[in-house]
């Protein structure tokens, strides 16, 4: 019997390129490779990941200064400055050079001196389009260069290296020797880890399903050629494997489609601009996994094989034709549910899992999931049994259904099980979003460093002289440290502010562990040289509240040299423009922050990406759908033509055609919609041990989506329904 096995493959082969017509065959494998194609960049993609994630730290790890001195290296003094330009990330270094050689950065010629700036290909472009006006003002520096691939994370990264002669605050520089450090990888929180398993889950399980659909396109003209072998001789055993030589054939085009596929996605990336790919991503990190993508590229062929020896478990393949059921008989219920108890009962036993990436919860969440297109099949046959008369579009397409309810579950069970994941993956979200502490009213936080009060007065003047910010309230802080060690934070308040009675401007109001005649200096400052100011006796007074700042009139530190002050500005309400030019006033003396935006950067990230892979999942599920239905026309062309023969007018096919998409997508959005919120309690209550959130409003627009898609494919697939329904296919058998 093994012997025969390659030859029966072989016929099978043969029979998928030439049974029924050559250009039927082409079309037929063109639509099952281009299928399987999509599944396999979806997977190879997935599977490309670790190693994108991995580069990247390599990367950022390798432009880590160092601070051990080296030979024959003077070292440079560096603050690590991070800012923001239009909702993109905006980081590097200001450097201080101490001598002549300077240690080499990645992807930098040299190091600039003072006045001199290194800039990446993205920042450097942005600085000469229009776009980049408003930031110009942050590099007035000559640009003597351009950072290298080696030096970033991505082609699109706005990274900088600026030398300065001097630091606002000097004790934030830090030596540097050279540059290389271990990759930091900062773990995941619980909900962070149920945000990757639950996205990687909704992006991958559509793939798996939709390439079993593929491989079962056309199954009724397959089904005939089987019947012909059977005629010639063939036992079931051979019509078997016939079928799955079949599915192979379609399986390696849609290899070599998705290969293709992948290879144009590596072409194509760098290009990616989003923010949720923080400064894109090289072509040369989108390599697969193959320990990952091997197997899954050995198992879609095998997986494409089983599918089509499956389906045939119900089919009568006699040498005179086939018969597909004798009798009609219902499917059953309970079995279909199993997946669905299965994998409530793995997230269950894992109660209170510290990790969301436990084999089991996987497990769990992958069960949930492939519930939906298990479960779909039985539900949409009880419905198409359900519906009753109508218009003709109606009787139509509810026929259809009744006669037929599996392969219309089979189109829209793609969009079923990603619209259940990004239900249970907005939940998750959600629950990250309202465990985040309220940010308030604030909008922006501007710090700028002075060395001085005249210092931090000019900045308040100019910052009050901005357009809708002339009442911004500018406080001035520090913090001092005496001979001891010990730290004592300043305030500097005039006494209009201090609203203290006998005030003057002058006075000093601290408590009894400062006595006038310490010395005093900034914050890191060096001991061994001048203090930055002495507490003067005059005007000085003891404030009976432990633990209050020391309160200093600006006339107090007349005498003051060097101290290290931050001017501090909150503003409640500040448009775009605004906040760019506030970030332009502080420069690289400062910080600003966006508190009301402003996220952790891992949980950005996860959340950014898997917003994007979720839609372009929903796209690829709409794709299969539309391919599927271009096959469903092609395969019941002479039905469509003898429905125009007999005086069915095109509207109706068309909105026959609606009416079998709309009636099965409804049904696996009430299926996708329960599973979605059944696996997010799962995972949020018994998980995770947080309380569920319900966003009605998530789930509506979600729905709504697949709605469209469904229109969508409706009115793409209208001139193919007008070719396919004219007459000339009535000699068609």
């Amino acid at each position: 019997m093994s012997r025969r096995w390659p030859g029966d493959l072989a016929l099978g082969l043969r029979l998928a390129l030439g049974g029924g017509g050559a250009r039927t065959a082409w079309a037929r494998l063109a639509l099952t490779a281009t299928g399987v194609g999509l599944g396999v960049v979806v997977l190879l993609s997935a599977t490309s990941l670790p190693h994108m994630l991995a580069a990247r730290a390599d990367r950022s790890a390798a432009r880590t200064p160092v601070a051990e001195a080296v030979d024959g290296v003077d070292p440079v003094r560096a603050v690590q400055r991070t800012d923001e330009f239009r909702g993109r990330g905006l980081q590097g270094y200001l450097v201080q050079p101490t001598g002549p050689r300077r240690p080499a950065a990645p992807g930098v010629d040299r190091l600039p001196g003072p006045g001199e700036a290194v800039l990446s290909p993205a920042l450097a472009a942005l600085l000469r389009s229009p776009e980049g006006e408003l930031l110009r003002p942050r590099f007035p520096q000559r640009v003597i260069g351009t950072i290298g691939d080696t030096g970033l994370t991505g082609p699109n990264e706005l990274y900088f290296y600026v030398g300065t002669e001097s630091f606002a605050r000097p004790s934030q520089a830090h030596p540097v020797s050279g540059f290389g450090g271990a990759p930091i990888r900062r773990g995941l929180d619980p909900l962070e880890a149920l945000l990757v398993v639950v996205g990687a889950t909704t992006c991958l399980v559509p793939v798996f399903v939709f390439v079993v659909a593929s491989t079962r396109l056309a199954a009724a003209a397959r089904d005939r050629r089987l019947a012909a072998v059977r005629l010639v001789g063939a036992d079931r055993g051979q019509v078997s494997r016939i079928a799955a030589g079949e599915a192979l054939l379609g399986a390696f085009a849609g290899l070599a489609v998705g290969a293709g596929l992948f290879l144009l996605v590596r072409v194509l990336v760098p290009r990616i601009t989003v923010s949720a790919f923080r400064g894109g991503i090289f072509a040369a990190d989108v390599v697969p996994d193959w320990r990952l993508g091997g197997p899954v590229l050995v198992a879609l062929p095998l997986l494409a094989c089983a599918a089509a020896v499956f389906a045939l478990r119900k089919v009568v393949i006699e040498p005179l034709g086939v018969v597909r059921r004798g009798t009609r008989v219902r499917r059953k219920l309970w079995w279909r549910l199993l997946p669905l108890a299965a994998g409530g009962a793995l997230l269950a036993g894992r109660l209170g899992a510290e990790d969301a990436r436990d084999p089991f919860v996987i497990a769990g969440v992958v069960l949930v999931l492939a519930a939906v297109p298990v479960v779909l099949p039985w539900l949409v046959e009880r419905v198409a049994g359900l519906l009753g008369g109508g218009s003709p579009a109606w009787l139509l397409a509810v026929r259809r259904l009744q006669l037929d309810s599996a392969t219309a579950a089979r189109l829209v069970s793609g969009i079923a099980v990603v619209l259940a994941g990004s239900i249970a993956l907005q939940g998750v979200y959600a629950r990250t979003e309202s465990d985040r502490p309220p940010s308030g009213d604030v909008r922006v936080l501007a710090t700028a460093f002075a060395p001085s009060v005249a210092g931090a007065r000019e900045f308040a003047t100019a910052l009050r002289a901005l357009p809708g910010l002339a009442g911004v309230p500018v406080e001035t802080h520090g913090l001092l440290q005496n001979a001891a060690g010990e730290e004592f934070s300043l305030a500097v308040r005039t006494c209009a502010e201090l609203a203290i009675a006998g005030c003057r401007d002058g006075d000093v109001y601290a408590t009894d562990r400062i006595a006038p005649g310490d010395r005093l200096w900034s914050d890191g400052a060096d001991r061994t040289k001048p203090p930055h100011w002495t507490v003067p006796a005059a005007g000085y007074h003891v404030t009976a509240q432990e633990g209050a700042p020391l309160l200093v009139t600006p006339a107090a530190l007349a005498t003051a040299t060097g101290v290290a002050l931050s001017a501090n500005a909150t503003i409640p309400a500040a448009g775009p423009e605004v906040v760019e030019r506030v970030r332009n006033l502080v420069g690289w003396n400062g910080i600003v922050s966006s508190l009301d935006t402003e996220r952790d950067g891992t949980s950005a990230l996860i959340t950014r990406v898997l917003s994007v892979g979720s839609v372009l999942v929903l796209l690829f599920a709409a794709g299969s759908l539309l391919i599927a239905a271009w096959e469903q026309l092609r395969e019941r062309r002479s039905i469509f033509a003898a429905l125009m023969a007999n005086g069915v007018g095109r509207g109706v096919l068309a909105r026959s055609l609606l009416w079998q998409l709309a009636i099965p997508v409804a049904v696996a959005a009430a299926v996708a919609v329960l599973a979605g919120l059944a696996l997010d309690w799962l995972l949020l209550t018994l998980v995770a041990h947080r309380p569920m959130v319900f966003d009605p409003a998530t789930i509506v627009v979600l729905v709504a989506t697949a709605a469209a898609a469904v229109l969508l494919v409706t009115a793409v697939t209208l001139p193919a329904l007008w070719r396919t329904a004219s007459l000339e296919h009535l000699r068609e058998e």
